[in-house]
């Protein structure tokens, strides 16, 4: 939360309290040289960093590992419910104040408008965070700071969800289960929807009004079922996935799917911020919930009714086990947490 700070020194000794600047997230189209460069570098510094919560990973991994073990049926935080935006946009806050503190540089974490071509060309470029796979090797990323032999996983998915098991970068835009990216009108539609979330609130809540639902992408979902410790949708990879699920098809690809165990590149995969256009893909969900918000208001459902983690005032796995009690309720507002997102 913002702190207010007290001026000294005003004439007739009146105290004058004002607000920090926020801090902007950029479009990565508007990213300068230095600023691309700066980001890189501080993610390649946060894979070699122990993490403060665990020093048994890199403080890279640390957010992988969350991402991955909210998927744990014991734990189920963080996607097809309610709680997808906000958790995440906690998680978003933590990862941009741990570049800041590897790099000692003001970086925040530029948004990639899928709608727009050129800030995919951006995000997809050699010198930011490279391209396409190869796919004479398997769809390795070969090419940029993340490629195959420079950029190593230390952190990977049940097999349920990862059966290769891979330890580098997958990718293959533009698969046969996603070829295109979101539109603008699709967004548009998004806002448009009247309420934050719809009952029963979860992977089938109706996408005429539960802008959440709308947003994450279910479609055809028959529900959500624990397999072997791990929540899983009840949706097939050829099911038209659309928005936030759609962006994670194309980056990372799918195919082979005849197969027992189809191949998915990283994207799409539990542990899917092992690639770090995770990042940049969820700053422009966070951007979009942050206009929907301030076209309907600061508004949240349920208030209450859903296991832990997902109601208005309810605390958050894991960041309440490394003492963070932040509420869903103090998540709604991005400028009382300090930021804002630039214009495209």
């Amino acid at each position: 939360m913002l702190a207010l700070v007290v001026a000294a020194g005003c004439s007739g000794g009146s105290k004058k309290a004002h607000q920090p600047e926020l801090r902007v997230r950029k479009d990565v189209t508007q990213l300068t040289e230095q600023e691309k460069r700066d980001f890189v570098d501080a993610i390649l510094k946060l894979k070699h960093r122990p993490s403060p919560w665990n020093p048994k990973l890199s403080y890279y991994d640390q957010f992988v590992w969350w991402h991955t073990n909210a998927f744990d049926c014991q734990i189920d935080a963080a996607h097809m419910w309610p709680s997808f935006l906000p958790w995440h946009r906690k998680l978003l806050m933590l990862f941009e104040n741990a570049l800041r503190k590897v790099s000692g540089k003001p970086i925040t974490i530029p948004y990639w408008d899928w709608t727009d071509p050129n800030a995919t060309a951006a995000v997809f470029s050699p010198d930011f965070f490279g391209g396409g796979g190869d796919p004479k090797h398997g769809y390795a990323v070969t090419t940029g700071p993340l490629r195959k032999g420079k950029w190593r996983f230390n952190v990977l998915g049940p097999k349920l969800n990862d059966p290769y098991q891979r330890r580098y970068l997958v990718r293959d835009l533009g698969s046969s289960i996603a070829t295109t990216l979101p539109t603008a009108e699709q967004v548009n539609e998004a806002l448009a929807r009247p309420r934050y979330d719809y009952p029963p609130y979860d992977i089938k809540a109706n996408i005429k009004y539960s802008f959440r639902n709308f947003l994450e992408g279910w479609r055809h979902a028959k529900g959500m079922k624990c397999i072997k410790g791990t929540t899983v949708p009840l949706v097939t990879l050829q099911d038209p996935q659309q928005m936030h699920n759609r962006v994670h098809l194309w980056v990372g690809g799918a195919w082979d799917l005849k197969r027992k165990k189809p191949r998915a590149g990283s994207m799409v995969l539990n542990a899917s911020p092992n690639d770090p256009v995770f990042w940049l893909h969820h700053a422009n969900i966070d951007r979009i919930w942050s206009e929907w918000e301030r076209i309907h208001g600061e508004v949240y459902e349920p208030r209450s009714g859903l296991p832990n983690g997902k109601n208005l005032n309810d605390t958050m796995w894991p960041y309440r086990t490394i003492g963070i009690e932040t509420t869903i309720a103090q998540l709604l507002d991005i400028r009382k947490l300090g930021y804002r997102y630039s214009a495209p």
